[in-house]
């Protein structure tokens, strides 16, 4: 996962300007493919400028010798029709020479990249930045653990460089993040000496880097690492000089910074849930099976089950959380990735009136697409036959099918699934039931948390992760119900969830009258 930034930094020579690569694998692998393209083009533009640059090679070389042999007659000039077709030829090699410069054929083959793609994408790697940056202050990584590839004793990446540890403190000198800036400037420091100290890195920006930022922290970088360089004294009388005109507007642009996920994360569900998510999703702790926990094969009195029953286990009581293993196959798993491999798109979240949905990343990192009903019948009417077998609810008014694949620090803030008070679907009532199904497996990743019920599931292909959102007696929310989806620090995850309305069930009050 941390050498994301860097490949992501290499491809995006030529991509489009308003595309997010980093929010899931799928766009990831279809960088690859982007760059392949444009190299292809660029190998064709090389090939047609190693013809016209050979051709231009060779005429010149006819040119001279044209003009060799001319002034080896040394009277030609006394003929006036001799200087006419003398001038008319050198005419004809100047335009000659002219088009193999300019060679249209080679500019041509540019044609096959379209005009709108933005050829820096600087702006784009910006926000992979953030995202990784995102992942470090969730899990508190410190860059030295970060750059190594480690983490709680896993690999979670390949070493970086000095190199990219000094892109990492450029790009949060642009997000306003001085702690970052600091953190990332000291470690490509530290690599920078122990590596030979590589051009990549100029010690006078890096220097600059620790400076600024070690006077707005407050940390004493005289004592952290011991700099040199010309512009080193320079800097440093003037950020402690001009330190006091600066604090103010530092301050303002830390509150502009993207990157202060915690943040997020307290100001939606609290400080002590924020935290707890926190620690079940970077301790991995597995959920506490009690005397009242069971494993079992269920046939739910199907007679067809007995030859293959459900593998159900029991998470969670009150509210009822349950795990169905196998349930998914791997056939299955393919058409429904084939289905959604070119229409996924950016993960949204509604604004805080309702009104709209906005790209939110602190909230929700992540590509999502909702299948329609038509393909819905066409490959998944097994598939709900066998949700109405090991719920027992009915899918006639469930919610249409929604897939989604993570990317480059991929999560989904804690949040409930059933809908506040007043913002019911009219005609099909509330979220009743969730049945989340993953389609990969992550290792040691990619945790669904409910943090106030201290519990997390692990992301296990083919299983389905299934929850009461309400009183079955009342319709009321549980809200210890909360969950949400840890950041991915390393896999593939992919997840499809089903939610099954109150209408059309068996319930014993009546939704519209709740």
């Amino acid at each position: 996962m941390l050498k994301y930034l860097a490949v992501v930094s290499s491809l995006l020579i030529f991509v489009e300007a308003i595309q997010r690569w980093h929010t899931s694998q799928i766009m990831l692998t279809k960088l690859y493919d982007v760059q392949n393209d444009h190299f292809n083009v660029l190998d064709n533009y090389a090939n047609l400028e190693t013809k016209r640059l050979e051709e231009l090679k060779n005429y010149v070389a006819a040119v001279y010798e044209w003009r060799d042999n001319i002034k080896t007659k040394k009277q030609f000039l006394h003929d006036h029709m001799d200087v006419f077709k003398v001038m008319t030829q050198m005419l004809q090699h100047y335009f000659q020479i002219d088009d193999l410069i300019k060679n249209k054929k080679s500019l041509e083959a540019f044609k096959d990249i379209d005009e709108h793609k933005d050829l820096s994408g600087e702006h784009i790697v910006l926000l992979a930045h953030r995202a990784l940056r995102r992942l470090q202050l969730f899990y508190a990584i410190p860059a030295s653990d970060m750059s190594a590839g480690r983490f709680n004793e896993k690999v979670i990446g390949d070493r970086m460089d000095a190199c990219e540890c000094c892109v990492m403190a450029k790009y949060c000198l642009e997000g306003n993040d001085p702690y970052g800036v600091l953190d990332w400037a000291v470690e490509a420091y530290g690599k920078w000496e122990s590596e030979g100290r590589p051009e990549c890195v100029d010690p006078d920006i890096l220097n600059y880097y620790i400076v600024s930022s070690s006077v707005y922290t407050g940390f004493n970088f005289m004592n952290l690492i011991i700099l040199s360089g010309p512009n080193y004294q320079e800097y440093t009388e003037k950020f402690e000089r001009y330190y006091r005109l600066m604090k103010n507007e530092l301050f303002e642009l830390e509150k502009e910074s993207t990157t202060d996920i915690m943040e997020v994360y307290e100001y939606s569900i609290g400080h002590g849930i924020a935290n707890d998510f926190r620690n079940l999703c970077k301790h991995g702790v597995s959920r506490t099976l009690t005397k009242y926990s069971k494993c079992r094969y269920q046939t739910n009195n199907l007679f067809y089950r007995i030859l293959m029953p459900f593998k159900e286990e029991d998470i969670n009581s009150e509210p009822l959380i349950k795990i169905y293993h196998d349930v998914l196959y791997d056939d299955e798993i393919l058409k429904i990735k084939t289905l959604a491999l070119e229409k996924m798109k950016d993960a949204k979240v509604k604004s805080v009136d309702g009104k709209n949905y906005l790209l939110e990343e602190k909230t929700r990192s992540g590509q999502v697409y909702w299948i329609f009903e038509v393909d819905a019948v066409e490959y998944f009417d097994a598939l709900n036959t066998r949700i109405e077998s090991f719920t027992g609810f009915s899918t006639k008014t469930a919610e249409r099918y929604q897939i989604v694949n993570y990317g480059l620090g991929g999560h989904y803030i804690p949040h409930h699934d059933s809908f506040a008070k007043g913002a019911e679907n009219v005609k099909f009532g509330n979220r009743l039931v969730t049945v989340l199904f993953y389609l990969t497996d992550v290792q040691n990743d990619g945790y669904t948390s409910f943090p106030m019920l201290n519990i997390i599931a692990p992301a296990e292909k083919g299983a389905a992760l299934v929850w009461n959102n309400l009183h079955m007696s009342n319709g009321q929310k549980f809200y210890e119900t909360l969950h949400g989806s840890c950041p991915l620090l390393k896999g593939n995850k992919w997840i499809m969830t089903r939610w099954l309305y109150e209408e059309g069930q068996h319930l014993p009050y009546n939704w519209k009258n709740k």
